[in-house]
């Protein structure tokens, strides 16, 4: 039998064990907190910082600054140096300097309050000194990748034409290796309906391919404002449900595109958070050499025009191939012909010229979300799939885009300073996709077996509500223990911060599920489409 020394000693190894390895894991913070330096750079008293500065004078201006020797992003308007960290190390990182002078911090108690620091956009002061003179000038730190871009000679961004000779450089903490990128570019204005925002969309066009935050390696890159995505949620939680869904189906080119937060800066001036997104592509969506990619910008059907495009430029884009001619529109003239009636008459027809498993996905997606401007056409990204085999030579795969109006939050209505949350759309049927709709109406019991099966599946893990939840909570996490949520709020005052609640999404999620959960088992409201 052991002694009761014995599990003494034991114990107080186990002790040692424990110290030994808290001191393994925080040594970055203790070394910090016993030298009393943050980013390389000593941390003074008020009394020690009027000593350091002795008879030197105010030189009137700011110092320029280094972070792990690239630039740091600054905004003119809060006269404020941006610095990102990665939120998930919980300690300063990186090297700060200036080629001006010796660097102070002043002392601040929310050094030690990594976390409250960030989250809450706290201004650090530090102080610059140079012989005969100081400068000084406050620095944030923000938990969110920055992106700078200037124009030459500051000339304004608008939409007269793109603008060259810009450059853009990024600062991502997140990505090992890739920190810092800078190239010159190409920057113009973007947008249709959101020409008249005051926060403007742009699209980026890189002297060279590179890999942004993790995204896809290109030159061709688009920076969503996010100005009428209240919560600025509703597009980055679209996008990656829909991919969820494209990742548990067998169909190869669905998949969609990705966002990630940035805050942008643009000629010394903070424009707040934007959504940097892939291009929704060839490339993007895998396509082959003989398979065409339409994009709907408006909500006209075509007509029996017998121009070259049979009418259908009107709405319609063409982005790939790059090189095309009459037939080229023959796919998508075949597909609306059918299945942009008001009723299917020949389901088989139908059946062949749509894959059924997107179809029936996409459907299921427009009747979650509520993505009112995503159902009729506009905003759909149409791959016609060359098929070698079956009765078609081509089949229409569906990819939403710009999804701002979906999970609750609608479209304008009439005015373009208020954004409305409807929680009506909880319980609302009738957003179904066209072409499915149109089926349905003669072929009822086909559709429903199809969806009432693939609503099942998904709902097991996809669309569980403890998913969904999740990924809203690791969004809205990250969002507000960034800094960057409020931001962009202070920023864009004029939004209308105040008639948004982040509950909101949260509610119309669980709310949509148990509805869709009763509506899919029976269709008993199916009747309203009508």
């Amino acid at each position: 039998m052991k002694s009761r020394r014995y599990y003494s000693k034991r114990i107080i190894q186990i002790l040692i064990l424990i110290v030994l390895l808290y001191l393994l894991v925080n040594w970055r913070e203790i070394t910090f907190r016993l030298g009393n330096r943050c980013l390389a750079v000593d941390i003074v008293s008020q009394e020690e910082l009027h000593t350091r500065l002795g008879d030197s004078v105010d030189a009137g201006h700011r110092p320029a600054l280094t972070y792990n020797d690239h630039e740091v992003a600054w905004d003119g308007i809060t006269e404020k140096y941006y610095l990102p960290q990665n939120m998930r190390e919980k300690i300063w990182d990186g090297i700060l300097s200036s080629g001006d002078g010796t660097l102070y911090w002043l002392e601040d108690e929310y050094f030690g309050k990594y976390t409250e620091a960030i989250a809450q956009g706290h201004a650090f002061t530090l102080y610059c000194v140079d012989g005969a003179s100081w400068y000084s000038c406050q620095v944030v730190f923000t938990g969110m990748p920055v992106m700078v871009i200037e124009t030459e000679d500051g000339r304004d961004i608008d939409r007269e034409g793109a603008v060259s000779n810009a450059r853009m450089w990024t600062h991502d903490v997140k990505s090992k290796g890739k920190q810092y990128q800078a190239v010159g570019c190409q920057v113009s204005a973007r947008g249709d309906s959101s020409k008249g925002f005051p926060k403007q969309g742009y699209k980026l066009v890189l002297e060279k391919k590179l890999s942004l935050f993790g995204m896809r390696n290109d030159e061709d890159w688009v920076l969503v404002a996010l100005w009428d995505d209240d919560g600025l949620i509703h597009n980055k939680f679209s996008y990656d449900v829909w991919q969820n869904m494209a990742a548990n189906n067998t169909v190869r080119k669905d998949q969609g595109t990705r966002m990630e937060y940035v805050e942008v800066f643009c000629n010394d001036i903070y424009m707040g958070v934007y959504g940097l997104v892939e291009r929704m592509d060839a490339k993007e969506l895998g396509l082959d050499k003989n398979d065409i990619l339409y994009k709907c910008h408006g909500f006209q059907v075509a007509d029996e025009s017998i121009e070259e495009d049979f009418g259908l430029s009107v709405a319609y884009d063409i982005k790939y191939p790059k090189e095309y001619d009459r037939d080229t529109w023959l796919p998508l003239k075949e597909y609306l012909d059918v299945c942009a009636a008001d009723v299917v008459t020949d389901y088989d027809k139908a059946a062949s010229l749509l894959n059924m498993e997107n179809a029936i996905d996409y459907n299921i997606f427009m009747m979650l979300t509520w993505a009112e401007d995503n159902n009729a056409r506009k905003n759909i990204c149409f791959v016609a799939e060359y098929m070698r085999d079956g009765p078609q030579q081509y089949q229409i795969i569906k990819v939403p885009w710009d999804l701002n109006f979906s999970w609750g939050q609608s479209t304008y209505d009439g005015d373009f300073d208020r954004k409305l949350y409807h929680p009506e759309r909880i319980q609302d049927p009738s957003l179904w996709s066209f072409d499915i709709q149109a089926m349905y109406r003669r072929y009822p019991d086909e559709i429903e077996n199809l969806t009432r099966k693939r609503w099942q599946q998904l709902r097991k893990d996809v669309l569980s509500k403890e998913r969904l939840f999740a990924m809203l909570d690791e969004e809205f996490t990250y969002l507000h223990g960034s800094g960057a949520y409020d931001r962009n709020y202070i920023r864009w005052e004029e939004h209308g911060r105040e008639k948004w609640k982040d509950e909101y999404i949260y509610e119309y999620v669980e709310g949509r599920l148990a509805f869709l959960d009763s509506f899919y088992q029976d269709f008993s409201l199916s009747g309203r489409m009508e």
